[in-house]
């Protein structure tokens, strides 16, 4: 009987995670600690555990860049880095500031300061050693917002591990940064000093475009880029609840050899569906004026039933596009050579117990797809311990786990038509109950955001 009962505890544990290729997992934490000076963490709402909630995490050289952004009390840095060296997972590893402390300390009467950042969500690394962030200004602290600063796009140099570039965001392309919660970059292939940053304004519906060459900035105003309210209702670890969020996510195909352009692919978080609009719309500012922007933008396709994605992203060696499905506990792929439509996707990474909201995804230098999970669903509705592994990073190597299933280029498609609109029994819809936050530290006022702002912005 024990012998029964231990075969079927290892199956158990098979099936938690379903993967094609190999996937390791690189970092995980129970909580999130800090190396800041010990006075910090013990003044008054200096560091608060609960509300210390990774939001992004980008790879470079055996560095990874982790972003928790200021929505609680209690956070002392909002951008920090580890070093990762086998054997993984490394656990539980403390998150040193970065560049450094001082860039990230909060002023004590929270007034601006350009030499400081204040939330960042998922910043970036370019193929010219910079990482690139949104700093929004903000502390979103449940029934006290506060606008610290303007909005600012910034680049560190990762080989100096010194700011370089600060812009600040004129209020004519965006009011606040709040919403402003995943960039894209478009790099020159040859010139480093040429480039596009797009960022998703999840909370206004806009895309805004930064040219960092001519130090300007402007934002686009479109229908595709709110969200479908037939696809803003959710089930996740048997919780149902509703986000209104707008564009989340664009990848950045490569540059086309004839008009040095490139398709860019955008989607909102609460939306099955996928859509296009060339880079060479998005650079040009007199076209974001536009009251009409015609067939510019396109309707890609339809990803298939609960199918929404937070972050994905476009590999430019493959051209293989994944995606981090939020409701389904996986990482979703498609190869961009082959048409858009559900039967030519497929889904390379499935873990139903440690997968809880996979909240950001990114492609290293390496041929690496990264991705991780921040359990924010039980800190908002349910309860958060942190004597559970809550936050995860992993990677798998790209080609390894494409490999044999219809996203790998050598592979036919199943169908050879896109599919534009989701099926006729209407399966996107799921039954939603309202759930109430719970009360006491990880749920209500201690963990939750609270339900005094509109938008959630996950």
């Amino acid at each position: 009987m024990a012998k029964v009962c231990r075969v079927s505890l290892l199956l158990l544990a098979t099936l938690a995670a379903v993967a094609y290729g190999q996937v390791d997992e690189v970092l995980k934490w129970q909580k999130v600690e800090y190396d800041v000076p010990t006075e910090v963490l013990q003044r008054e709402n200096g560091y608060i555990p609960i509300g210390n909630i990774p939001m992004g995490a980008v790879h470079h050289k055996n560095r990874v860049f982790v972003a928790v952004a200021r929505r609680r009390w209690g956070i002392p840095s909002t951008l920090n880095v580890v070093d990762i060296s086998p054997p993984f997972p490394n656990t539980n590893v403390v998150l040193k500031p970065y560049p450094n402390f001082a860039l990230n300390e909060l002023r004590a009467d929270l007034q601006p300061d350009a030499n400081r950042i204040v939330t960042v969500y998922r910043p970036r690394v370019d193929r010219c050693d910079r990482l690139w962030f949104v700093d929004t200004g903000m502390m979103e602290i449940p029934g006290n917002f506060t606008v610290v600063q303007r909005p600012s796009v910034w680049s560190i140099d990762l080989n100096t591990n010194m700011p370089i570039h600060r812009f600040e965001i004129p209020k004519e392309a965006v009011e606040t940064g709040y919403g402003l919660t995943s960039i894209t970059l478009d790099v020159d292939p040859t010139d480093c000093e040429k480039v596009f940053v797009y960022i998703s304004d999840l909370q206004t519906y806009r895309m805004v475009v930064y040219d960092y060459a001519n130090k300007r900035a402007w934002r686009f105003l479109h229908n595709y880029f709110f969200l479908n309210p037939l696809e803003g209702d959710y089930l996740i670890q048997g919780i149902n609840f509703a986000w209104d969020d707008g564009i989340f996510s664009i990848a950045l195909g490569n540059q086309d050899p004839a008009t040095k352009f490139r398709t860019a692919y955008f989607h909102a978080l609460s939306s099955n569906s996928e859509f296009t609009v060339s880079t060479q719309v998005l650079r040009n500012e007199t076209a974001s004026q536009r009251s009409w922007h015609g067939t510019d933008f396109k309707l890609l396709g339809y990803r298939g039933s609960r199918s929404q994605s937070s972050i994905h992203a476009f590999d430019p060696e493959t051209e293989v596009i994944f995606f981090a499905l939020i409701q389904q506990n996986a990482i979703l792929c498609w190869d961009s050579n082959k048409p858009f439509a559900p039967q030519n996707m497929a889904i390379v990474y499935k873990n139903d117990r440690d997968i809880v909201y996979p909240n950001d995804l990114s492609i290293d230098q390496d041929g690496y797809v990264w991705f991780m999970t921040n359990s924010i669903i039980k800190l908002l509705y349910t309860q958060l311990s942190l004597d559970d592994f809550n936050f995860f990073v992993w990677r798998a190597n790209i080609k390894q786990i494409i490999k044999g299933s219809v996203c790998d280029p050598s592979s036919p498609p199943n169908v050879h038509s896109g599919q534009r609109f989701g099926d006729e029994n209407n399966n996107d819809r799921v039954t939603f109950f309202e759930y109430k936050d719970k009360q006491g530290p990880g749920g209500g006022p201690y963990g939750g955001w609270g339900h005094g702002h509109p938008g959630r912005r996950p």
